[in-house]
């Protein structure tokens, strides 16, 4: 996925991703942690945090 094509939405939130799709997103990790797991028990996640726009990556 390309920063500059992602939605304005998600900028500065956390995101959860399953199989390369985005299955929840928010301020507060816990809970869309929580959310994750109630929908889709049983699965490994990779956790996110969507950079705000200008902010540089390293």
């Amino acid at each position: 996925m390309v920063v500059s094509s992602i939605s304005g939405e998600i900028k500065g939130k956390w995101v959860v991703l399953l199989e390369q799709r985005i299955i929840a997103s928010g301020d507060d990790l816990k809970e869309i942690i929580k959310e994750s797991q109630r929908k889709y028990p049983n699965q490994k996640f990779v956790l996110a945090k969507v950079p705000e726009e200008g902010a540089m990556i390293y």
